[in-house]
């Protein structure tokens, strides 16, 4: 039943998301994901998966995680809060880690084409496990949809 449920999270996600986001930085390097809307003009949820050769010695890493995000009312600032989770260390600065928790700081880059978004994001860090500490990273992405 689990993998079921499983299953159609997955299958029904992107059709119910509002775009899709590519980036790259943290936390695992390079990232794709969606953008759901769950509250008009005011709060968004993000699923990633994320990957790159950010382990020690150039090995790969892959991972993803979760955001809430909160849009800052008549502004292009967003802030939030999420989980991540890899099978290496994160791509930060501070610290390291593969469990954890992430606040995102952002705003949407205007440049006026439609469909087409750039933004940049600030990621403070806390790391659980084995690594417990404070890491810092940011991301420059692209958003097609609305």
């Amino acid at each position: 039943m689990k993998k079921l449920l499983v299953l159609l999270v997955l299958l029904l996600t992107p059709a119910f998301a509002q775009s899709l986001q590519a980036s790259v930085g943290g936390p695992f390097g390079l990232s794709a994901g969606v953008r759901l809307g769950l509250v008009p003009f005011l709060l968004d949820g993000r699923i990633y998966a994320s990957g790159g050769p950010v382990g020690t010695g150039g090995a790969l890493v892959f991972g993803g995680g979760a955001d809430l995000l909160a849009k800052i009312p008549l502004t292009d600032l967003y802030a939030g809060a999420g989980v991540f989770f890899g099978n290496g260390n994160t791509l930060s600065a501070l610290g390291s880690g593969n469990l954890g928790l992430r606040g995102v700081l952002g705003t949407w880059l205007n440049l006026g084409l439609p469909g087409i978004a750039f933004f940049v994001e600030a990621h403070p860090m806390v790391f659980f496990g084995s690594s417990t500490g404070f890491g810092i990273s940011g991301s420059f992405g692209v958003n097609v949809g609305f």
